[in-house]
């Protein structure tokens, strides 16, 4: 246990860190190198465990498992293909699921949406003093309220097909989703963040991140694509799930001007400031939106507005401080269905979805990145033709309409497909 005095000792050597460049620079490295550690510790973990146990994954046992559970909450059948299904959605950010998610969501199903003790979008987070919470019961157990509140309210409108939602245990607990599935509703729970350590580790007692609510839960979606072998050594079925964007939202109009070079549309931390500043000393100026940048946050509306006046959308596709841990973004979808060159970091997730140099291009130092750049502005009809291909690609393939449809039928709801009249695949 930390101490007082020594909690007040971080607290100003981190205060100083942010005043001073070097000190900040050496806070950063240190990150980095326990960032990667703890991801070497988890990898070698888990694999002993599915060594010594003998597990193997396997996407379709994974469905396969996913739907047994499901049926043993539907005692009455699946639910009628007569009708659309109804799913309550627990969101984390409403300019994130509100960029094409909840419209393709809604097209399928109809959505009911959690709001917290304080009426705003989504689970709570922030502590008396206006910070991002870790881990604290009370924020819990007021979500936990909002929850089965308002959870109880919409299953009295009618059945509630499914609980879906991008929740982790540091804000709502497995306790709460327990008594859901108690209920018959099963569980789905959609998780970005499988890259950080932190999201594996312990808080007075408890699990946190998405893992920590991983024994009540039927299926775990997951965009890092080595940790659905983690979810089965910890017995909950899981499957690689990229992300996707809404064409509806995202795409190109024909004629606009792209007034913009350079656009990154992102909060200001990590290495994010470093990779700008670097690009500016090679001649690249990049326009900035989000908390932290001097043009401030955009919104859901602004952030498709602005994809649309750029040329190219860069993105960096890294974790936390490191430079060689990466996860997929949301903009590596909404980019490339903009209509833009997408320029950003060569993701072995990404490069299953994306072929470099032909639908998007990558980069894995700030000076690779400007050498592009300037190419590619040098070059418009070349910077064209690969816009096109990586937005053929995301029409044809990641639009969220196709991938939550393509979901909803794999997890049992074949009232989508009846009502659609198509199929699609992951």
């Amino acid at each position: 246990m930390i101490n007082a005095a020594l909690k007040e000792y971080l607290h100003h050597a981190k205060s100083a860190a942010r005043r001073f460049p070097a000190l900040a620079a050496a806070n950063r490295a240190v990150k980095a190198r326990q960032l990667r550690a703890g991801l070497r510790e988890l990898g070698n973990h888990y694999g002993s465990l599915a060594a010594g146990s003998g597990i193997a994954y396997d996407e379709a046992k994974s469905w396969a498992t996913c739907r047994q559970r499901i049926a043993a909450l539907w005692p009455a059948g699946l639910p009628a293909a007569s009708r659309r299904p109804r799913i309550f959605w627990v969101g984390a950010n409403r300019d994130q699921d509100e960029s094409g998610f909840l419209q393709a969501l809604r097209k399928l199903a109809d959505v009911v949406v959690l709001y917290n003790a304080r009426g705003d979008y989504g689970q709570w987070y922030w502590d008396s003093k206006g910070r991002v919470s870790v881990y604290d019961p009370a924020i819990v157990a007021m979500n936990d309220q909002s929850l089965f509140q308002q959870l109880a309210a919409a299953l009295q409108d009618g059945p509630v097909d499914l609980l879906m939602g991008q929740m982790w245990a540091n804000y709502i607990s497995k306790e709460a989703l327990a008594r859901v599935r108690a209920l018959g509703v099963p569980v789905v729970n959609v998780s970005m963040d499988d890259r950080l350590p932190d999201n594996w580790s312990t808080r007075q007692g408890t699990r946190l991140g998405a893992v920590g609510l991983a024994p009540v839960c039927d299926l775990v979606l997951t965009t890092s694509s080595e940790t659905c072998l983690w979810y089965a050594c910890e017995g909950c079925p899981a499957v690689f799930w990229p992300l996707a964007s809404d064409p509806d939202v995202f795409a190109p109009e024909p004629g606009a001007l792209r007034d913009i070079d350079v656009l990154f549309v992102g909060n200001k931390y990590g290495i994010r400031e470093s990779i700008v500043s670097a690009l500016a000393r090679h001649g690249v100026r990049v326009d900035c939106y989000g908390a932290g940048w001097p043009n401030g946050p955009a919104t859901a509306e602004q952030s498709a507005a602005l994809f649309k006046r750029a040329r190219i959308v860069l993105g960096v596709g890294t974790v936390g401080y490191c430079d060689d841990v990466f996860t997929l973004k949301l903009r590596d979808f909404d980019a490339p269905m903009s209509g833009a060159l997408y320029l950003t970091h060569r993701g072995p997730d990404l490069a299953r979805l994306y072929q470099e140099g032909a639908e998007i291009a990558c980069y894995a130092t700030p000076e690779e990145a400007a050498r592009k750049i300037h190419h590619y502005l040098a070059h418009p009809v070349e910077l064209a033709a690969v816009a096109a291909a990586g937005h053929a690609k995301a029409l044809a393939r990641d639009t969220w309409t196709a991938r939550l449809q393509s979901t909803l039928q794999l997890l049992g709801l074949p009232s989508v497909a009846a009502m659609t009249g198509s199929s699609t695949s992951l």
